[in-house]
């Protein structure tokens, strides 16, 4: 069952209303299995949630009560509101693009209005080349950076130094950080391009012009870096066929393979206006990697101008100095990150967010860490580090084998909210917790929505979700005086409770 479209909604009418501690069937929190469990209005930030399952987007009140939503024709992976009141999301374009199946695939973005009216879109094409994934990030002047793969030949991969034994599938994408600017005509144009393709380094053929000493370049990036298994192997190091963890779901499985042509799997970004910077986190790898915006895009595939001096290389990079073997194993602290931030204008202002997923079986748990950069004004001390928990200032999930320890073995999020609290997003639970800096929960919230082909079922209040697929790639929350709030003209919208997603 789905729920009905956004354009037959019209809550667009009014202001916050007050928070109330029972749903609409005077459930106590205590009672109830899905939707909102647990919730302290003293501690908790106040406003609104928006997650995305299957076509649709929800947005939702502190008792899990829906305010607004929208239907996309396509799956949307991620969503987020802009200060006009519109929703900037992409959408999959998976069954036009058979080249590009893997975890983010997405392929379209839009922006369209709060009723669901298209403004404008946008598609890398040709879809046999490129394609968009992942993430998408908003930008002070309006313009939205995205993520693209793109494809490049057994041939273009030998040319750039890779070796031929780390080619199984014959091909390698290469990652892209692309920046729109909407045209004013239902459109988009490319106005700013990054590629990981301009700044490779490899010590295995030496008739190439990236052929270097890999330690004297972390400026660059290992092309033959590729962790045993790929995907799968850096994620579950057992292989195949290992037992369940301790969340009670199973471990990240799938042999993989050693250079596999999503070899970087870039799942995050964000953009830091202060710096002029963009973060980057490759998931594979595990390390995130920050990178000038304050370049042309000329300067951006060289190695020299752009405002760091220093074109589109690396200017820091941080979780896992193997990559570029400034180190060994036992300094690695990132493990297939996700939700990679920088914090502006909320507590932590200039640090580094993520959510820091783990592996088996080794860091069998997850945990959210903010990081402090080692910079003045946008110049790094270093352009690597192994400082690892030196660099630390705060961390939320414990061990395994201890109270509130959780594991997710794949996507995931976190948000630092205006009043210092974090939202965490539990991605294959498809769950949302707020806690305090303290590590106090204040707020959970188990989605209901169960994502099927092409729609999406609810779970019944009282029952208790047993199988299906209710994951979450993240949540955001916003704040009551949020702009996206505001309305059209003078007067703000209108809120209204409606019902909730659990039946």
């Amino acid at each position: 069952e789905a729920g009905p479209s956004a354009s037959s909604q019209h809550s667009d009418v009014g202001s916050h209303t007050p928070r109330g501690n029972m749903s609409n069937s005077n459930m106590p929190l205590e009672e109830r299995t899905v939707g909102v469990l647990d919730r302290d209005d003293a501690k908790m930030q106040e406003g609104y949630t928006l997650f995305s399952a299957g076509r649709e987007t929800y947005l939702i009140d502190e008792d899990g009560r829906v305010v607004h939503e929208w239907r996309s024709s396509r799956n949307v992976f991620c969503g987020y509101l802009l200060p006009n009141g519109h929703l900037l999301r992409d959408g999959s374009e998976n069954l036009e693009a058979p080249c590009f199946q893997a975890g983010g695939a997405a392929g379209f973005v839009e922006e369209v209005t709060w009723d669901n009216e298209v403004v404008w879109s946008h598609a890398m094409t040709p879809y046999s080349t490129f394609l968009t994934h992942h993430d998408l990030h908003i930008m002070p002047n309006g313009n939205v950076l995205v993520l693209c793969w793109q494809r490049k030949s057994k041939d273009e991969a030998m040319a750039a130094g890779r070796r031929p034994d780390l080619l199984p599938d014959g091909e390698v994408w290469d990652d892209l950080v692309v920046e729109l600017a909407p045209d004013g005509k239902g459109g988009a144009a490319v106005v700013w391009k990054w590629s990981m393709w301009d700044h490779l380094v490899q010590d295995y053929d030496p008739n190439r012009s990236n052929f270097g000493d890999v330690a004297a370049h972390p400026e660059l990036f290992d092309v033959n870096f590729c962790p045993p298994r790929g995907k799968a192997g850096a994620r579950n190091r057992l292989g195949n066929g290992a037992g369940p963890n301790p969340s009670g779901l199973e471990v990240a499985k799938g042999e993989g393979k050693t250079g596999e042509k999503d070899w970087l799997h870039i799942n995050a970004m964000s953009y830091d206006a202060v710096r002029d910077q963009i973060v980057l986190s490759v998931n594979i790898v595990s390390e995130f990697i920050i990178v000038d915006h304050g370049t042309t895009t000329d300067e951006a595939s060289g190695h020299s101008g752009g405002k760091s001096g220093t074109g589109g290389d690396i200017l820091y990079r941080f979780g896992n100095p193997q990559v570029a073997r400034q180190g060994s194993h036992k300094e690695q602290v990132l493990f297939c990150q996700h939700s990679v931030k920088f914090l502006r204008g909320v507590p932590g202002d200039g640090n580094i967010l993520l959510f820091n997923n783990g592996r088996a079986p080794d860091r069998q748990w997850s945990s959210v860490d903010e990081y402090r950069l080692p910079d003045h004004n946008g110049e790094y001390e270093r352009s690597y580090s192994s400082a690892g928990r030196k660099d630390r200032v705060w961390t939320f999930g414990p061990h395994i084998g201890r109270r509130g320890s959780f594991y997710c073995t794949h996507i995931s999020a976190c948000q630092r909210l205006p009043n210092g609290n974090t939202l965490v997003t539990m991605g294959p639970q498809g769950i949302l917790v707020e806690v305090t800096p303290d590590g106090e929960e204040v707020w959970r919230y188990v989605s209901p929505v169960m994502i099927l082909e092409g729609a999406v079922g609810y779970a019944r209040q009282g029952d208790t979700r047993t199988s299906g697929r209710f994951s979450l790639f993240f949540g955001h929350r916003y704040a009551p005086n949020h702009p996206a709030f505001n309305g059209d003209g003078d007067q703000p919208r209108i809120l209204t409770p409606g019902r909730h997603l659990e039946v």
